[in-house]
C-alpha cells in the first residue's frame, strides 16, 4: 500500500465514519455539525435588520470562514471517494466523476456555490440567504437516518411521482369544477381557474384556511367529496414512504444477517470475513454499534447443531447458551 493511498484511506475514514469512527472522526464530525448549526443561526439573525446591520462585517467574515471549511471538505471528499466500498478503485477518475454527480456531492456543492456565484452574478440578498440555508442538507453526511431517508425517496421516486401526478390532476379538475359552479356567485373570489386552484389545494390538504369558501349549495355539496377524496390521496405519498422506510430497514438487516450467517458457517469470523461484513455495513449506512448488535443477536437466536458423545444424536441449542 503506497503512502498516498494510506493517507487517503485515513482521511476517508475521518470524513465518512462520522460519529461511529475514531476520536478524530468524531471530533471532526462534531465540528462540522456545529458549524452548520451556527451558519443557520447566523443566517436567521442576519435577516433581523438591527442585528444584521450592526454585525454585518462579523457575519460576512464568519460566512467566508465557513465557505472555506466547506470547500476544503468538498474537495477532500472528492479525493477520497475512490476509497468508498461502492466505487471502483481501478478507475479512480470514473469513480470521482460518479461521486461528483451523486446526491450527497451535489448537496455539498449547493452549500458553497452561492458564495462563489455571488461574485459573478448579482444575487438578491433574500435569495442568497435561502440558498445558504441549503447547508442544513449537509447534515445527511453525519446522521445515517437522513441518508437512509434520501435513499428511500430515490428508490420510490417513480411511485411518488405517479402519486403527485394523480394529485395534480385531481387539483386541476376540482378547481375547474368549482370555478364553473362558484364563479357566478363569487366572481371576485373564483375569478379564474388559477384562483380556484388555491382553494382546491387548501381543501384537499385539509388545511382549510377559510379565506376562500363555496357559498352555493352545489359548491358545498361538491366540496364534501373533494375533502373526503383529499384525505386519502394527499396522505398516499406519506404512507408509501413510511412503508418503504420500514421495508428498507428490514431488507438491509436481512442482507447483513445473510452475510453474517455465511461467515459463521465454520463457527468463527476470520479477519477477511470481518472486513467484508464491515464493508457491507458501511455501504448500507449501518453503524458499527448496529453491526455488533446484529452479530450478537444472530449468535443468540440462531441454533447450531451438536452431536451427543454417547448416542451420536444431534442436539439443537442456541449459540447464546454456549
Amino acid at each position: 500500500m503506497s503512502i498516498t493511498h494510506s493517507k487517503r484511506k485515513k482521511v476517508y475514514e475521518i470524513l465518512e465514519h462520522g460519529f461511529d469512527g475514531s476520536k478524530i472522526s468524531r471530533l471532526f464530525s462534531a465540528f462540522i455539525v456545529m458549524l452548520i448549526i451556527l451558519n443557520v443561526s447566523a443566517i436567521i439573525l442576519e435577516s433581523y435588520k438591527p442585528i444584521g446591520e450592526k454585525y454585518h462585517r462579523e457575519f460576512y467574515l464568519f460566512n467566508v470562514f465557513s465557505v472555506l471549511v466547506f470547500t476544503l471538505e468538498y474537495f477532500a471528499r472528492i479525493w477520497v471517494s475512490v476509497e468508498s466500498p461502492r466505487s471502483d478503485s481501478s478507475a479512480p477518475i470514473k469513480s470521482r466523476v460518479k461521486y461528483l454527480f451523486s446526491p450527497v456531492s451535489l448537496i455539498d456543492l449547493l452549500a458553497i456555490a452561492p458564495f462563489y456565484l455571488s461574485f459573478i452574478f448579482a444575487i438578491d440578498l433574500r435569495y442568497l440567504r435561502m440558498l445558504r440555508m441549503l447547508r442544513l442538507l449537509k447534515l445527511t453526511h453525519y446522521f445515517k437516518g437522513l441518508r437512509l431517508f434520501i435513499d428511500v425517496i430515490r428508490k420510490e421516486l417513480p411511485s411518488i411521482g405517479a402519486a403527485i401526478i394523480i394529485m395534480s390532476v385531481l387539483v386541476i379538475l376540482s378547481a375547474s369544477v368549482m370555478y364553473g359552479v362558484e364563479h357566478v356567485a363569487q366572481p371576485e373570489v373564483f375569478d379564474s381557474i388559477p384562483s380556484a386552484i388555491w382553494w382546491s389545494v387548501v381543501t384537499m390538504t385539509t388545511v382549510g384556511y377559510g379565506d376562500v369558501t363555496p357559498v352555493t349549495f352545489l359548491g358545498k355539496f361538491i366540496s364534501i367529496f373533494i375533502m373526503l377524496l383529499g384525505v386519502g390521496i394527499v396522505a398516499l405519498p406519506a404512507a408509501m414512504l413510511a412503508a418503504k422506510f420500514g421495508d428498507e430497514l428490514r431488507t438491509r438487516r436481512q442482507l447483513l444477517e445473510r452475510e453474517i450467517a455465511t461467515a459463521l458457517q465454520d463457527g468463527i469470523i476470520t479477519s477477511e470475513e470481518q472486513a467484508a461484513i464491515e464493508k457491507l455495513s458501511e455501504s448500507m449506512g449501518i453503524s458499527s454499534q448496529e453491526l455488533e448488535h446484529v452479530i450478537l443477536n444472530y449468535n443468540r437466536n440462531t441454533p447450531c447443531s451438536l452431536k451427543c458423545d454417547n448416542c451420536g444424536k444431534e442436539l439443537s441449542i442456541s449459540r447464546g447458551n454456549h
